[in-house]
């Protein structure tokens, strides 16, 4: 039993968990399964709270608000995957496992056999796992895009039905978002679908006008990593549009049940079924960010702020134009190169062909998805939303202007999800 673990034990199980691979490259796990672990080893497991971990283990600052900033609670869903995914593959044989029960932040150490026996507890499960049923490949893309038309308008319609049920849309949302509704509850909701390289072993027979590209040898041992391959099996790579970004499908979940909640009907479509010039007198939303969105960068063309190469560090980042001329924002980057901080973009632009019927464009995008998420979180929050009406008005002599951009500064995990998220700037378009 939990009880029988001495503390040497338990400190032994929480270092052969840092220094497993599964944790070597996220440094802000390691701090935060440190500091839980050495807490409830210390006998203070009474005192984790989300704001301590905040600060201690992911580096917060001593005033920042877990109401307003999800990062702890992100990282501890990342946290529970990442030791049960330990305990399944790298180190299944260890003696001391560690658990952290959902709903809370305090560790549990458990031995093996206790893990088993709880295994054992459930025979429809394990009878799964003997036998279980012949798969057939599915390529990546299919997966994913399934995921984002089948689970993102489930969510929206609870999120919806929820709201409709009892908890009425906070009015300053209802006002930001009133110009894309109109006159029309019908609203398009188009999701930019970046060219990817698919790489499978399942290429042997390919459409005539798609080309399949050969895969180099050092690819095989990562690809091994993370999908199990035939021996004798070769790989090949093939270009595909229909993958979404894991920000942009997060964007669109808030999007749809903000708007199901407002009583519009949104009609999601990927870009490559929605082009431009399908949008003209319609009111939609937009996700999706400049390279890789053919739509999001014609209509950013002529904003104050687009994304741009920077010529001195040859990054991308947000450029200012007109009166944000020589303004620009850089992503900050790791130690490794990863991303962690990056800008959303919220951009309200009225439809081209229909500039006094009412019909507008919502375009949620950022140097990355997670700036896309960002600046979508942004924008259905009710607390920022309210805050952001307030300085638009005083622009646009009481009212909210017709057209207009925000700028949202976004903190990035090593796994490009969103961490937290503030507003920056924004600037006015058109009264």
């Amino acid at each position: 039993m939990a009880g029988l673990i001495s503390v040497s034990e338990k400190r032994a199980a929480l270092e052969a968990a840092l220094a497993s691979e599964t944790f070597a490259r996220s440094e802000q796990l390691r701090s935060f399964l440190r500091l839980v672990c050495d807490m409830e080893v210390a006998g203070h497991a009474a005192e984790l709270t989300e704001h301590r971990i905040g600060v201690e283990a992911l580096g917060r600052p001593e005033g920042y608000s877990p109401l307003e900033d999800s990062s702890v609670r992100t990282r501890a869903y990342e946290l529970r995957q990442r030791l049960k995914r330990l305990y399944e593959t790298e180190i299944a044989e260890a003696p001391v496992r560690i658990e952290m029960p959902k709903g809370s932040y305090v560790p549990r150490f458990i031995l093996a056999r206790e893990a088993g026996a709880q295994e054992a507890a459930a025979p429809d499960r394990v009878a799964q796992e003997v036998a279980p049923k012949r798969r057939i490949p599915i390529p990546g893309w299919v997966t994913g895009f399934a995921v984002g038309l089948l689970v993102v308008p489930l969510a929206g319609w609870l999120l919806g039905a929820r709201l409709e049920n009892g908890t009425s849309i906070d009015p300053a949302v209802r006002q930001a978002w009133s110009p894309v509704l109109g006159q029309d509850p019908d609203v398009l909701v188009s999701v930019a679908t970046p060219l990817h390289l698919l790489v499978s072993p399942y290429m042997a027979v390919t459409p005539a006008n798609v080309p399949k590209l050969p895969v180099a040898r050092e690819l095989y041992p990562l690809f091994s990593r993370y999908r199990p391959m035939p021996p004798e099996a070769t790989l090949a790579m093939q270009p595909v549009q229909k993958a979404v970004q894991m920000g942009d499908v997060q964007a669109l979940t808030q999007v749809v049940g903000v708007l199901r909640s407002l009583g519009a009907t949104p009609r999601i479509l990927p870009e490559t079924n929605s082009p431009l010039p399908a949008m003209r007198g319609r009111n939609a939303v937009i996700l999706g960010s400049p390279w890789y969105s053919r739509t999001v960068s014609a209509l950013l063309e002529q904003t104050p702020w687009t994304t741009a190469l920077d010529p001195e560090t040859k990054v991308v980042g947000l450029f200012g134009r007109g009166p944000q001329a020589g303004k620009k924002l850089l992503p900050r980057h790791g130690a490794r190169g990863e991303y962690q901080e990056v800008f959303g973009l919220v951009t309200v632009l009225p439809s081209e062909d229909h500039a006094n019927d009412g019909r507008t464009f919502v375009i949620f995008s950022g140097l990355t998805s997670v700036g896309t998420h960002g600046a979508a979180t942004l924008f259905t929050s009710p607390n920022h939303v309210r805050q952001l009406i307030d300085r638009l008005k005083k622009e646009a002599y009481g009212r909210l202007p017709r057209s207009y951009q925000v700028v949202v500064r976004c903190r990035a995990s090593e796994d490009t999800l969103l961490l937290g998220y503030s507003y920056e700037t924004h600037q006015v378009i058109a009264r």
